[in-house]
């Protein structure tokens, strides 16, 4: 496999008749992300758009062992277009142009591929976020994604059979996420067994796996949503905890704006379910609000115990969210609407005691 670096990119060009010669593009590495490699390139011809080029690499870029077949990037770009062609077609709410990037160049051989990348404007809502910026248009927009690629995909057998294993999202979420927390929490372990086992019991529509603030690029007027390489056709509630969980933690990081992050939480939400409901039944949306509460708490866990840990937690705040997700996990609330009160309950606990 030829191994993509900024230093042989040019040539990886030339080789495949992109450019000419490496004069005509400027490469940087993007940072941010732990599984791939993922290269910025600039064409000096201003009638070319820039490329953001990707290349999975079989070591993950985390101190502990955590390995994945590089066959994933063949996987993301199969996703990818099932969600491009999804959302294109939907009637996104106003305020935003919602989209996913589109891929401009394969080479499967070597597992790259290059897409449409953002403009120059474009930045992390984890971003924003951090900065003490909580747009509720954003989350609302984001509630909108998650839903429409739900419920466009409900129990669909074509999407089902065309996504195939969940191999992927297994040892990428699966074994460093939930078993790793099972390893260090050994009480956990039955409840987090179980919750794996209601992932498969529940094979429902097409699920992102890695829908979070991190992988969703922003301006004044445009989404983009990033990362499909854990796609897979599963479980919704994984989405919902996984992404609720950065919410949840920001809030906990930044307590001073934790009703900034309630506002943000509940938008989400509201707008989820509401689009859920046009497509599906009430009796199906019930047990996955309980389910996503669950995984919320395993979400939590993972991102101080897991192989990934959230970079921005000082030792308190891992704390409180491993109080915060035990309860979660082991005592879910019924419904997405009470999440709030057991954070602000947590924390208020904390600081009582």
């Amino acid at each position: 496999m030829y191994i993509l670096e900024v230093a042989s990119a040019a040539q990886y060009l030339m080789d495949r008749g992109i450019i000419q010669s490496a004069a005509e593009v400027d490469v940087r590495i993007l940072t941010g992300g732990v599984s791939n490699r993922v290269l910025q390139i600039r064409f000096h011809d201003p009638q070319r758009e820039m490329w953001v080029m990707k290349q999975a690499r079989r070591q993950l870029a985390v101190e502990q062992q955590w390995l994945c077949p590089v066959e994933r990037v063949l996987r993301e770009m199969d996703v990818l277009n099932i969600c491009s062609e999804i959302l294109m077609k939907a009637d996104a709410p106003p305020g935003f142009q919602i989209q996913v990037p589109s891929i401009l160049f394969e080479d499967r051989s070597n597992f790259v591929f290059a897409m449409t990348a953002m403009s120059e404007h474009g930045r992390e809502w984890k971003q924003d976020l951090m900065h003490g910026i909580h747009d509720q248009q954003v989350a609302e927009a984001a509630g909108w994604i998650l839903a429409t690629l739900h419920c466009q995909t409900w129990m669909d057998s074509d999407v089902s059979a065309a996504l195939g294993t969940v191999n992927f999202f297994d040892e990428l979420r699966l074994d460093p996420y939930y078993r790793q927390v099972a390893v260090i929490h050994r009480d956990l372990e039955p409840a987090i067994q179980q919750l794996i086992v209601d992932l498969t019991a529940h094979q429902q529509c097409l699920v992102h796996g890695d829908f979070s603030p991190k992988n969703m690029l922003i301006t004044d007027d445009r989404l983009m949503l990033l990362d499909f390489e854990v796609g897979h056709f599963g479980d919704p509630a994984f989405d919902l905890g996984f992404f609720l969980t950065h919410l949840v933690s920001k809030s906990v990081w930044d307590a001073s704006h934790q009703s900034e992050y309630q506002v943000l939480t509940e938008i989400f939400c509201e707008t989820y379910l509401t689009i859920m409901k046009a497509r599906v039944a009430e009796e199906m949306l019930v047990p996955l609000q309980q389910r996503a509460c669950r995984h919320l708490g395993a979400c939590l866990l993972a991102r101080v115990d897991g192989k990934s840990p959230l970079e921005y937690l000082d030792h308190s705040s891992q704390q409180r969210i491993r109080k915060l997700g035990w309860q979660l996990l082991m005592d879910p609330p019924e419904q997405l609407a009470r999440i709030w009160p057991a954070v602000t309950s947590n924390g208020q606990n904390q600081q009582k005691g």
